[in-house]
């Protein structure tokens, strides 16, 4: 066999290694990518589900859960293609039925009366809105729909963060701790402040007048026995009911 022949089956034996590893890795790399995008996905349906089923049901109302299903029906169509999953196909099915049908799912309304009930609501409408940004940089909603929904979402963030203090305030006059209430009221005015929302300036007085009736009441409790009911008091925690609805009322229309 001549030297010639001996280094030409070498260097076609290099050249058959080299494909061999480069299709390899090539394979490989492709199935790392198929597995990430089916995990992404995975966790955005799952994100948005867990989003719907706890959201309290006056910040979820029929149209904004229509755009949700209508988002995770184009995720599902991307994990079928991607992982030919049978589970992922069902899934779709009855997704695109209870769109077809009209059932949008729907939560009881819940008052926010706790820090950890305003936070998770809080928690799960931020998650809301960052799966309407991703569906809109993947053009699975346009951005005409994005802006809709997305400022529905924002608009309940204020509105639970709001409800939060309100309720929390509420139950620290009924406590007869208007110390509590004090600090929700100026918490409140703080947020309405960062936010420096012209349309939340009716909002910003009417927090303002409650900050100082709470004021006046942690003067008057430091200035009585400890436990005897005020006068002052039991008018401010009428005047905050008074006030709830149209709180809850003007934000939501805003």
């Amino acid at each position: 066999m001549s030297p010639l022949l001996i280094g030409g089956l070498l260097a076609g034996g290099l050249i058959i290694l080299v494909c061999v590893g480069f299709i390899s890795h090539s394979l490989e790399r492709s199935r790392l990518e198929r597995a990430r995008q089916v995990a992404e996905l995975n966790a955005r349906i799952k994100l948005s589900r867990q989003a719907m089923a706890s959201i309290p049901g006056q910040f979820m109302p029929p149209e904004l859960a229509k755009v949700i299903l209508e988002i995770e029906a184009a995720l599902l169509e991307r994990l079928c293609r991607i992982g030919k999953s049978a589970d992922a196909a069902q899934r779709l099915e009855q997704t695109r039925a209870t769109i077809a049908e009209g059932k949008l799912p729907s939560n009881p309304v819940a008052e926010l009366d706790s820090e950890a009930k305003g936070k998770e609501a809080r928690l799960q409408l931020e998650n809301l809105f960052k799966q309407l940004q991703l569906a809109e940089q993947d053009r699975l909603i346009d951005n005409a729909t994005f802006k809709q929904a997305g400022g529905q979402v924002r608009r309940f963030l204020i509105s639970a963060t709001l409800d939060t203090f309100n309720a929390t305030a509420k139950l620290g006059m009924q406590q007869g701790k208007p110390r509590v209430a004090k600090l929700q009221y100026e918490r409140a005015i703080a947020f309405i402040t960062r936010l420096n929302n012209p349309g939340l300036a009716k909002h910003l007085e009417q927090y303002k007048r409650l900050l100082q009736r709470a004021e006046a009441a942690v003067v008057e409790q430091n200035r009585a026995d400890e436990g005897q009911p005020s006068e002052l008091t039991a008018g401010l925690a009428e005047l905050e009911s008074e006030d709830a609805g149209w709180q809850k009322k003007a934000v939501y229309d805003d």
